[in-house]
């Protein structure tokens, strides 16, 4: 039982935030806060059971999104890494409170169960809903095994996240430092960052909003939610590009970025903060266009199925489209699908068919021009288009 005295020493060092209930609700995910007698609150994200200092089983089992007050120094226990709950003989495996770091080794869909996707971190809106090679997420505890067989690792929360444990990598690095909590460990206000790539900042001007995305625009928009200057919160992303509205009017030094805080659907920007650390910049550029790339040449046809004889040359650009159909392709006798190109007369480079049936490089206009979708690739960042009709259709109104 954790004594009063220090219930209310607590309670003082996240006072400010209080004035956030919806940051709060997340409840537990969102903030590591130091005592006056060193000990942590930390958020279990993975079912944890308690063991004693032999590691024995305690028979205490520690809830996913409960708070816990820990020593702030790992200890070893049988070759493996536990936090002492404060107080108590029990310990914690410390995987199960900070997660450990894996690289993404294919491409992945988050799910909440075995066959419904979820988006990954942050809101809905964000559409974030694959994790790509090459990325680095943070798991928590061990696998799960879902009804379908397949192992799954916890990649966040308060919502269920999970990952298929085949598409990530071994574990390269730990969010846990295993210095103790003395004099040389800079806080700020005895609130201290839960991981490596985390931070803590502190709101530098009067009664800020924070911010949050919102479905059918870009950029994230304002709440009705005010912080007070001093109030503190842990970060776990710094972004700029077209979330953070960097580059629009009044950001001539394109330096405009938002702070996502934990375990929240909210940011905050960078110019009303000061951080206890500075972290890297990531680059998030969504749009609301729907664009596609080309890393072959891609061959021409109009509205009725027929080619223009030309082919658009390979070529690193994305380029716009503005729908998606379905066309019957008489040559072919099946219907496919096509992306129409957001282009009226402008000039681009080619390889054109001449009379004797070879393709010459030329520079032609192109107009109601479309393009099989076979043929390219979807940019993640564009808006996603859904098919105007059906394969059925499309032949149907060709054979009339």
């Amino acid at each position: 039982m954790i004594k009063m005295k220090k219930n209310k020493l607590i309670l003082a060092s996240v006072a400010a935030l209080m004035a956030v209930s919806p940051v709060l609700s997340f409840g537990s995910q969102v903030h590591t806060v130091q005592a006056a007698d060193s000990s942590v609150r930390k958020t279990v994200m993975h079912n944890s059971i308690a063991y004693d200092k032999d590691g024995n089983k305690t028979g205490r089992k520690y809830i996913t999104y409960g708070s816990i007050y820990v020593d702030p120094t790992p200890v070893t226990i049988n070759g493996n890494q536990y936090y002492k709950i404060s107080g108590k003989d029990q310990y914690v495996r410390v995987t199960n409170i900070d997660g450990v770091r894996r690289r993404v080794t294919h491409n992945a869909y988050i799910y909440r169960t075995s066959t419904q996707k979820t988006p990954y971190g942050m809101t809905a809106s964000s559409k974030k809903w694959k994790l790509y090679k090459g990325e680095i997420v943070t798991t928590y505890g061990g696998y799960y095994t879902f009804k379908n067989g397949k192992h799954y690792f916890k990649v966040g929360g308060p919502r269920k996240q999970y990952v298929r444990t085949a598409n990530l990598g071994p574990v390269i690095g730990t969010n846990t430092s295993t210095s103790s909590n003395n004099s040389s460990n800079t806080t700020i206000n005895n609130t201290q960052p839960v991981g490596k790539y985390e931070t803590t900042v502190t709101v530098t001007t009067p009664y800020t909003y924070l911010f949050t995305e919102v479905p059918g625009k870009i950029q994230v928009q304002r709440t009705n939610k005010r912080v007070k200057k001093g109030d503190k919160f842990v970060v776990d992303r710094l972004e700029q590009g077209t979330r953070a509205g960097t580059g629009q009017d009044g950001d001539d030094d394109n330096e405009l970025a938002i702070y996502h805080i934990k375990g929240t659907d909210y940011w905050i920007y960078n110019n009303d903060v000061q951080a206890a650390k500075q972290l890297s910049v990531q680059s998030y550029n969504k749009t609301d266009k729907s664009l596609i790339t080309m890393d072959q040449p891609v061959e021409v046809y109009n509205a009725d199925g027929t080619s223009q004889n030309i082919r658009i040359k390979k070529n690193d650009s994305a380029w716009r489209v503005d729908s998606l159909s379905y066309i019957w392709v008489a040559k072919e006798n099946k219907a496919e699908l096509f992306y129409r190109l957001h282009l009226n007369g402008e000039y681009r480079s080619v390889y054109r068919l001449t009379n004797n049936g070879d393709y010459v490089s030329d520079r032609v206009p192109i107009k109601n021009a479309y393009i099989k979708a076979s043929e390219v690739k979807v940019d993640p960042n564009g808006l996603k288009l859904t098919p105007s009709n059906t394969a059925a259709e499309a032949e149907a109104a060709a054979k009339k």
